[in-house]
């Protein structure tokens, strides 16, 4: 579908649809006891009474409007309204991030800031109470958003931008975002809230809070969530929950705090993937003078709907694998992501009598992750012509290619192919007569003359030899499948990892006069963290039809009745395809110092402040090689899965230290108390992780593994009664890191069949080259934030923010492997100056909000999102440039208060259901579909529309 500018009105005409539903409350609820309006208005005057506080990026409590940096905030209310259904969902609300629509699932999603690369958490590690989740945000394979879930507990989520979150925070190079925990206050309150939806899910919610004593409080609460998943997996795809509390004291002369808090999450959610895409035929590569540009409403599924279609399926639940020793295993990807960590933080402060105060915070994280999951691979296609290349590329080819055999330690390839059924199917007497008559000769002519064999013996066959071929059929009950289905390879990851996390903070501050008044914190911080995770691949074949099935392989005769062993097992064409292994640990050590000025009558205030920081980095990393054999019993013969089995190799080392540092300084006037402008600069840094520490023991790196980026931004907030509006201009420049870019050297004599690779196997076997490169980026724009409250309309608000910016790439050119026909070749990637990938120019978000009961006396908040994002190009630009269109979401819903205490809500996403994708794979020219005419890849689409229900009792 292509986006037209009427589609705001949609909202309107949703929300007017709701309250038409609403009506008949109208008696009961204006009978009800209901709460003061000034309670449910976000007015200029309560405003001016509570003024919205932030304690992220500030050494006090500051208000909002008086910050020299850019903060954005999320209350409880807001989060209720929003619904979302992650955390990337919910920071896809914050202008300059892009969470990519969330379309991973609830967890492990991508987010960008600013134009930063797109790496899952790593420019914008999560904090719970000031401390990070875990020290590390760019975990292999447990990004941030893995180790907590927000909930009744979360009392709000502030979001800094540069400048200080980079001074008084680790990690903090593109923004930092705070979620802030309830706690026990004065009086006994608490909540509940029962979620319903529209694919089986259903979540409770509950916190208790309030007093022990006058001094003593606390805070409980927590959810438990089942559903069957936003695709339907045809099993619960989402099961689990999080229980967190806390305990605070306060003496009675406040001067002395402090607070216990621990929180254990287990939990098991889905992973969603690309899905396989046809588009209409081209016959050239994109380039970026004249990229491919996907038309939405020419694009069509293979085989997979878009709106709830998913690889995931019971029959490709149980996914089996050979580990290192040889032992089949079985993964359950049901199990998805799965969180189990426990957290403990401490938090103490004291104020002195002669104004110094002390800050000490300390947390400590333990337990282990999981990450089950099914990856796309591009290669769609008729069961016909994809039996016909795995019989010439995966039977024949090898039977026939003496360096092959050699890589893989069996002379004679009896383990891999039963030669007395390829004797048969070429019309030999014996084995020994097969290699005279055919294989001997043809390895002595030269790999070139294996089209000969084809020529002679498969000619007007389709799929080679006289006697049969390849079959394939369903790994679940044995049965043939239908000649004209869609067959792919799909590939599994399934990982397991045990983290561990312990931070500690010190702030000793102290206020003192000169030329104004001057909060003066100094600072130290230390953490460990440690990572210890086995990762394995799988190689599966799977029918692309709902519900997706896996597929064994077998040679069969020419009434297609198997006649040997299976190439496959259980649906794993290569259980054991490719992995890694790593474990290690990092320290880091810092000390910082920010000076918060207030001066000319408090109107000026300036921020400036420095971090320096240490980190020491251990990693021992271990990649899996091609190949072993582990056929059962010593057998020469049998299923080729078991001969192709990559193992681990000898590990490789990391033992480095690092040292960053960073500065910021910024300024915020009050023109009147409700108009300020501001100023920033800044220099901040990011540490290696300890995913570059794996890649930096493969390879030692050139240049500077430290991070760096430069940021200046301006702009004015301004607060009526009217109308609210802040505008902020940015630039950045995010200095070119040294990353390590693997591709497969192809060249290689181990993995060359005849002078060319021509198999998905053969290129398993090629060795890694690691090669050095760089890769910054620039960007400039603007991000603008309104809120109007016509006053004609009472209760209603209408807020919107609109992010303009130009993120382009700067300095990267490395070395690609790309799948032409049946063979590959090298290619040169440079992208500098160009578009960063996944990066859209363009976003939009407006919400309309409407309390009608001011106006009506309905009992009802009325509410809708319209969100837009612009086109973007491919995750990576080469030769096939692709551009993925623009999109977007329409969202609505209604809140309805039967009580004071009582609430329900009615909540619609994707309300048009729009189809588009948050991103996807480039377009190569020579990929056809299946039918030949159009070209495949693979994407990933937006869910389709969902319906939510919640039923929230406070008191």
């Amino acid at each position: 579908m292509i986006m037209r500018s009427s589609r705001p009105m949609t909202i309107l005409v949703a929300t007017a649809s709701v309250a038409a539903l609403c009506a008949p409350l109208a008696a009961q609820a204006q009978a009800a006891p209901g709460r003061d309006a000034a309670q449910d208005r976000d007015t200029a005057a309560a405003r001016a009474a509570n003024p919205e506080i932030v304690v992220t990026g500030v050494v006090r409590k500051t208000r909002k409007l008086d910050t020299t940096f850019t903060i954005d905030t999320l209350s409880q209310d807001d989060i209720k309204r929003l619904a979302p259904i992650s955390t990337a969902d919910l920071l896809n609300n914050i202008p300059g991030f892009f969470a990519e629509g969330s379309t991973a699932g609830e967890r492990s999603n991508n987010v960008t800031v600013r134009g930063l690369p797109s790496s899952g958490y790593r420019y914008a590690p999560q904090l719970i109470d000031g401390l990070p989740v875990y020290q590390d945000s760019d975990v292999p394979f447990a990004n941030n958003d893995v180790f907590f879930s927000t909930d009744l507990m979360t009392d709000r989520v502030e979001v800094v931008k540069g400048g200080p979150g980079g001074v008084l925070y680790s990690n903090g190079l593109g923004a930092i975002v705070n979620y802030v925990t309830k706690t026990g206050g004065d009086r006994f309150e608490g909540g509940y809230k029962l979620e319903l939806a529209t694919y089986d899910f259903i979540r409770n919610d509950v916190y208790l809070a309030g007093p022990i004593n006058k001094n003593l409080h606390f805070a409980v609460g927590g959810f438990y969530r089942t559903s069957g998943g936003l695709r339907d997996t045809g099993y619960t795809a989402d099961k689990g929950g999080q229980v967190r509390g806390n305990i605070t004291y306060k003496s009675d002369d406040e001067k002395t705090t402090f607070g216990l808090y621990v929180s254990h999450l287990n939990d098991r959610t889905a992973v969603y993937n690309n899905l396989p895409i046809e588009v209409p035929g081209f016959s050239s590569p994109g380039t970026a003078q004249n990229p491919i540009v996907i038309d939405q409403s020419t694009v069509k599924p293979i085989g997979i709907n878009f709106q709830n279609g998913t690889l995931l399926s019971p029959a490709t639940r149980y996914i089996t694998q050979i580990d290192d020793s040889g032992r089949v295993t079985t993964a359950d990807l049901a199990d998805g992501i799965h969180p189990d960590f426990t957290t403990i933080t401490a938090k103490f402060s004291k104020e002195l009598d002669s104004g110094w105060r002390f800050d000490v915070d300390a947390n400590y994280t333990s337990g282990t992750s999981g990450f089950n999951a099914m990856f796309a691979g591009n290669d769609a296609a008729t069961a016909a012509s994809f039996l016909n290349n795995r019989w010439i590329g995966d039977v024949l080819q090898p039977a026939f290619d003496a360096n092959f055999q050699a890589s893989e330690g069996h002379p004679n390839n009896a383990s891999f192919y039963n030669r007395n059924i390829l004797a048969t199917y070429f019309n030999a007497l014996s084995p020994a007569d097969f290699d005279a008559q055919y294989r001997t000769p043809l390895i002595n002519a030269g790999f070139s003359n294996f089209e000969q064999l084809r020529a002679q013996y498969g000619a007007n066959q389709n799929i080679a030899g006289p006697g049969g071929s390849l079959g394939a059929f369903y790994a679940r009950n044995g049965q043939p499948i239908a000649a004209g289905s869609n067959l792919s390879f799909q590939i599994p990851w399934i990982v397991r990892s045990r983290l561990s996390s312990a931070a500690q903070n010190l702030k000793v501050q102290k206020e003192f006069s000169l030329w104004g008044k001057h909060n003066l914190t100094l600072g130290a911080y230390h953490s460990t963290n440690s990572d210890d995770y086995n990762f394995q691949q799988s190689l599966v074949i799977t029918t692309l039809a709902s519900p997706v099935e896996l597929v064994d392989l077998y040679m069969v005769n020419a009434a297609g009745s198997k006649v040997g062993p299976a190439l496959s097992l259980n649906g794993s064409y290569l259980p054991g395809f490719a992995g890694n292994a790593a474990s290690g640990d990092a320290e880091n050590a810092a000390l910082f110092i920010q000076d918060h000025w207030e001066t000319l009558g408090g109107r000026l205030r300036i921020d400036a402040g420095f971090r320096w920081e240490t980190e020491k980095l251990n990693v021992r990393f271990q990649t899996r090689q091609c190949c072993t054999s582990f056929l059962p019993g010593g057998a020469e013969t049998g299923n080729r899965a078991y001969t192709q089995v990559q193992t681990l190799g000898a590990p490789q080392y990391l033992d480095e230290r690092y040292y960053g540092h960073g500065w910021s300084v910024g300024a915020n006037y009050s023109l009147m108390r409700n108009l300020a402008v501001y100023a920033l600069a800044s220099q901040s840094f990011r540490l290696p992780s300890f995913n570059d520490g794996v890649a930096f023991a493969q390879s030692a790196p050139m240049g500077n593994p430290v991070e760096h980026i430069d940021q200046y931004e301006g702009g004015v907030r301004f607060q009526s009664r009217i109308f609210d509006f802040s505008a902020t201009g940015f630039y950045n420049k995010f200095t070119p890191r040294t990353l390590i870019n693997i591709y497969q050297d192809i060249n290689a004599p181990v993995c060359t069949g005849g002078g060319t690779v021509a198999t998905t196997a053969t290129i398993t076997s090629c060795p890694n080259v690691y090669q050095p490169y760089s890769y910054g980026t620039t960007n400039y724009g603007t991000e603008l934030e309104l809120v109007v409250r016509p006053p004609f309309i009472p209760g209603f608000d209408i807020k919107a923010n609109v992010v303009l910016q130009n993120p382009k790439v700067n300095g990267s050119s490395y070395t690609i492997v790309n799948q032409v026909g049946n063979s590959y070749q090298y290619g040169t990637v440079s992208q500098d100056g160009r578009r960063e990938g996944r990066q859209a120019t363009t976003t939009l978000n407006i919400q309309p909000r409407w309390d009608m009961k001011p106006l009506t006396g309905l009992p009802v908040k009325l509410y809708g999102q319209y969100e837009y994002r612009s086109a973007r190009y491919s995750n990576s630009q080469d030769l096939n440039v692709t551009i993925y269109p623009s999109y977007y979401i329409v969202n609505a819903g209604a809140l309805i208060d039967l009580t004071d205490k009582l609430s329900i809500q009615f909540h619609v996403a994707n309300l048009t259901n729009q189809l588009s994708f948050t991103e996807g794979d480039p377009l190569f020219f020579d990929l056809k579909a299946p039918n030949g005419q159009g070209n495949r890849g693979v994407a990933r689409p937006l869910f389709g529309r969902t319906g939510r229900f919640t039923l929230n009792y406070r008191f």
